[in-house]
């Protein structure tokens, strides 16, 4: 049945036509050779711009991005090269990409706009490989950036891939974006009566004497304001980064206990008086009024 068929004629046979050009199987075979062509070089250029930077000093989280962008700008140039080899000209390819598109309707539009605001995010800086980041409830370090999602690692060590449309029109706290180190806040309250210069010493000790706590800048106190039943203070002090504020809160308040304890100084909790309009009558055990 096939005798009169050469295996040149199989390699012309014409398959499918895309923008007016006539796609063959030596066609097909070109194209994912290109691609795979492609493919190798624009690895190769990464791993080579990443050992280059990382020699000349660069940290991590600035050459993450360019060599990111420049990986996927190598790939989309395969893939345009690829298509002129067997002849489906650019404009051509992008009417049909737009017919397609009609087709497909809405479906693509926020893989799209993810990878759009990848491009564009790792192109500004903004979120880098190591930032701590808070977003919503959710804080932890960013373990990788792509084109269509970054993910984050918690403290707890769970993965949470965030579509990078979010980080891109939504408002995020990067603790890491300029230095490493943080402020915190521990806010305590004394009884009223307490000598209020003997609190602040004391707490001025205990953010110098804890671990974590930098020296710089100083830690500070403040005798913040009369609340309803406490006279509350606030320790303001520097750590090193946004995920030893849980670890050093905790040795502060367990001094801070400590030495009240020792110098007598009382932590109250709210407390309120019942004042009853009429006197109230005490009932003996039968219900019955006492004589």
């Amino acid at each position: 049945m096939f005798s009169g068929i050469s295996l040149m004629d199989i390699w012309t046979i014409d398959l499918f036509r895309v923008a007016g050009t006539t796609v063959t199987l030596r066609d097909v075979f070109i194209f994912i050779i290109a691609l795979i062509i492609a493919v190798v070089i624009a690895r190769w250029v990464r791993n080579l711009m990443k050992v280059a930077l990382k020699r000349r000093g660069f940290d991590q989280k600035e050459i993450h991005p360019v060599i990111k962008l420049t990986y996927y700008t190598l790939l989309v140039f395969g893939i345009y090269v690829a298509f002129n080899v067997i002849g489906i000209p650019l404009t051509g390819l992008l009417a049909a990409a737009g017919i397609v598109g009609i087709i497909l309707g809405f479906g693509l539009q926020s893989i799209t706009a993810n990878m759009i605001s990848g491009i564009l995010l790792m192109g500004e800086g903004t979120v880098r490989i190591g930032d701590v980041i808070e977003l919503d409830d959710v804080i932890g370090e960013v373990y990788d950036t792509g084109m269509r999602s970054t993910t984050i690692r918690t403290r707890d060590n769970f993965f949470v891939v965030v579509p990078n449309q979010e980080l891109f029109t939504r408002s995020f706290t990067n603790y890491t974006y300029v230095e490493e180190k943080v402020r915190m806040d521990v806010s305590v309250g004394v009884a009223y009566g307490s000598d209020v210069e003997k609190v602040t010493d004391i707490l001025y000790e205990v953010a110098r004497e804890t671990d974590g706590v930098l020296d710089t800048p100083e830690p500070t106190v403040r005798f913040r304001e009369f609340a309803g039943s406490s006279l509350d203070f606030v320790i303001k002090c520097w750590v090193r980064g946004p995920f030893e504020r849980r670890t050093v809160r905790s040795q502060m308040n367990y001094m801070i206990d400590e030495r009240f304890r020792e110098e007598g100084i009382t932590i109250p909790f709210p407390q309120r008086s019942v004042w009853f309009k009429n006197e109230l009558k005490q009932r003996g055990g039968d219900g019955e009024e006492p004589a």
